[in-house]
């Protein structure tokens, strides 16, 4: 009787409150782009495998081979997972994409679950750079057949190599470090994130904004979540009760986002019961305010992601639900900006999606600056399959960034970016596997309303290196590489060789910002000239 009368307040209050909002026009154009593999799908990973510009999809499934999708552009797909030999059958629970080899292409890992007997292992799939992938799990010893539920990336040493976390159902979890770039090395132990339980989502973050990368680590069965803290020294330390972050209930995903603008991040769980969201005090604790942002709702709450769906400058939340298990819908919430969200979803059959969501993932799919979303939704009599819905609702300006470690990990996972302008600060970072069985785009992205005019991005890279980038403009997408203070090296190298020249000759007479040496805006005689004055010498 206690959830049929909730369920009778939110029909009566709920879907009031929804309804006075205007919704946002998201339109779900998965089947006619292509993607309609069968499956049990349940992740979800974003990145551009094949360096063409565009990023692509791989679903992770049960009872079915993953899936690949290559982007062709115009929101057009096309399957590829066998001919890039990715189609893994197993029971696939998490899937990432990221730079484990500093090679500049994306690797990929999946987490796989019992499917028979024996259990499919985990694999990992090195990219080979011509569209295609070698499984080395078994070389690399990561080839776990445990139950894995989710998969996380991040640089924990601060070595200059992305390392992997991965949570296992009812045993030990596995930390590999990468030992740079030839395979893992399981420190699970000696960093002390221990845990057994019931762990499902997780995310790897800055949470007192000391320079190194943290843990919290969800779970289901009412068991107490865990705040690892990075000490810094290659070992962990839970926290949580201290933190107020011991946070008990069936949790399932979790991300991050700075929802007050106070340059600290501030979390989200999701939850079978009313889900929960915890404000960032700066002082090392965590406030819950899920009553008062307006983000506890109840549901069978899967994936979720921060992103600012119409480019007023503020976070948004988006979250998906297993309409199956429990009847109610996928909501977005509007952040207002002061640490409150209003559902503006109501009544809108794409986004409130009244079937089995699970992982979730988000980026520019069609390349045209605002945030579209990937659900891992089943393909069955009853299930419509993949859903890829395409963000007609933003009508602000915007700015993309992609950042590229040179001293830090390729991809730059732990750095942080806080963008000025217009006497405003918006601060994001670079994180791997979030909400649940969803990985996201490693562009950073901020929508900006009507301001045209940008004043500084201020960069602070892994190494603990701080970078300014003035001249921005709005509307574009910037590649931003970690200054290495040698001059001429595009190869990051430390040697002014022959592949340097190479490249700066390939962007000879474009706008590439790495090898415009002499700040004029454009690589041409003036940066050949500068760059022959180095040719051939070894940075200090």
């Amino acid at each position: 009787m206690k959830h049929r009368c909730w369920i009778g307040l939110w029909a009566l209050c709920g879907c009031w409150g929804l309804r006075a909002q205007n919704t946002p026009a998201f339109v779900n154009i998965g089947q006619e782009a292509g993607l309609v593999g069968v499956g049990q799908h349940h992740a979800v990973a974003i990145g551009d495998y094949d360096n063409d510009g565009d990023e692509d999809i791989y679903i992770g499934s049960k009872f079915a081979p993953n899936l690949l999708y290559r982007n062709d552009g115009n929101m057009q797909f096309t399957e590829m997972a066998a001919a890039a030999g990715v189609a893994d059958v197993g029971s696939t629970n998490a899937v990432i994409w990221f730079d484990f080899d500093n090679d500049g292409d994306l690797d990929l890992a999946t987490g796989n679950g019992y499917s028979g007997n024996p259990s499919v292992p985990n694999r990992f799939y090195v990219n080979q750079g011509d569209g295609t992938f070698v499984n080395m799990a078994e070389e690399f010893g990561v080839a776990s057949d445990l139950q894995c539920r989710s998969i996380h990336a991040a640089d924990y040493d601060r070595d200059g190599y992305t390392d992997l976390y991965v949570v296992n159902i009812n045993s030990v979890n596995h930390f590999y470090r990468n030992l740079e770039g030839a395979g893992f090395e399981n420190v699970y132990t000696q960093t002390g994130t221990l845990d057994t339980g019931v762990g499902m989502g997780s995310v790897f973050f800055d949470h007192d904004n000391d320079g190194d990368q943290d843990l919290y680590l969800t779970h289901d069965a009412n068991q107490t979540n865990k705040l690892f803290r990075n000490n810094g020294n290659g070992t962990f330390t839970n926290i949580a009760y201290f933190a107020g972050l011991n946070y008990q209930g069936n949790c399932m995903g979790v991300d991050v986002a700075d929802i007050n603008h106070d340059g600290w991040l501030d979390l989200y769980i999701t939850d079978l019961y009313p889900s929960a969201m915890f404000l960032n005090d700066g002082d090392g604790t965590f406030s819950d305010i899920s009553i008062s942002s307006g983000t506890n709702d109840s549901g069978m709450t899967w994936g979720c992601t921060f992103f600012d769906y119409d480019h007023d400058g503020e976070w948004d939340l988006y979250i998906v639900n297993d309409y199956a298990f429990a009847p109610l819908p996928n909501i977005l919430y509007k952040g207002i900006g002061d640490g409150t969200f209003v559902p503006v979803s109501a009544g809108d059959p794409t986004l409130e999606h009244a079937h089995s969501d699970y992982g979730l993932a988000m980026g520019d799919l069609d390349g045209d600056g605002d945030l579209d979303l990937v659900t891992a939704t089943p393909l069955s009599a009853t299930q419509p399959g993949i859903g890829l819905l395409r963000n007609d609702a933003a009508t602000g300006n915007w700015l993309k960034v992609k950042l590229h470690g040179t001293l830090s990990n390729r991809d730059a996972v732990g750095a942080r970016a806080t963008l000025y302008y217009g006497g405003l600060s918006r601060m994001d970072e670079v994180n791997i596997g979030q909400g649940y069985s969803g990985c996201s785009t490693l562009d950073l992205h901020w929508g900006l309303g009507n301001h045209v005019n940008l004043d500084s991005l201020v960069v602070t890279w892994p190494s603990g290196g701080q970078s300014v980038h003035a001249n921005l403009a709005v509307n574009s997408r910037v590649e931003i590489w970690e200054p290495t203070g040698c001059v001429a090296d595009f190869d990051f190298d430390f040697v002014r060789g022959t592949s340097d020249l190479l490249q700066l000759l390939s962007a000879f007479g474009g706008y590439a910002t790495l090898t415009d040496l002499d700040g004029d805006g454009v690589c041409a005689t003036g940066d050949l000239l500068v760059f022959l004055t180095h040719f051939g010498s070894a940075c200090p």
